[in-house]
């Protein structure tokens, strides 16, 4: 694992449809392209739409010049610090952002696994 990349003990998850996917890279891509790290097949999300990048102990969502816009708690960003509860919205697609494990679980059942459709 790179030394820039999260410690083991920083669990940090995005969560989509009931599934969860763990952030464990220093950046993470997200787009519609099967390279991503993170795949989401709606024809809102651009190729190449936003990343998540991890850099002085903090999470940043990162604006890939998308067509749909990503949007943190309701507003429009580039780039944004992320914080725990935080809702994602790329294009019209929302996604949870969360960095304490437990909390995922309260939220309910979910699916552990990719996000690929």
């Amino acid at each position: 694992m790179d030394k820039n990349a999260p410690s083991s003990d920083l669990k940090a998850y995005l969560v989509l449809n009931n599934q969860i996917f763990h952030l464990h890279e220093n950046v993470t891509k997200i787009g519609r392209k099967l390279d991503n790290h993170f795949v989401i097949q709606d024809p809102l999300i651009s190729r190449n739409h936003a990343e998540i990048v991890f850099r002085d102990d903090n999470f940043f969502i990162v604006d890939l010049d998308s067509t749909g816009g990503t949007f943190l708690n309701n507003k429009k960003i580039s780039e944004s610090k992320l914080f725990s509860g935080d809702i994602i919205l790329l294009a019209n697609v929302p996604v949870l952002f969360v960095i304490d494990k437990k909390m995922v679980y309260s939220q309910g059942d979910v699916d552990t696994g990719t996000l690929s459709e």
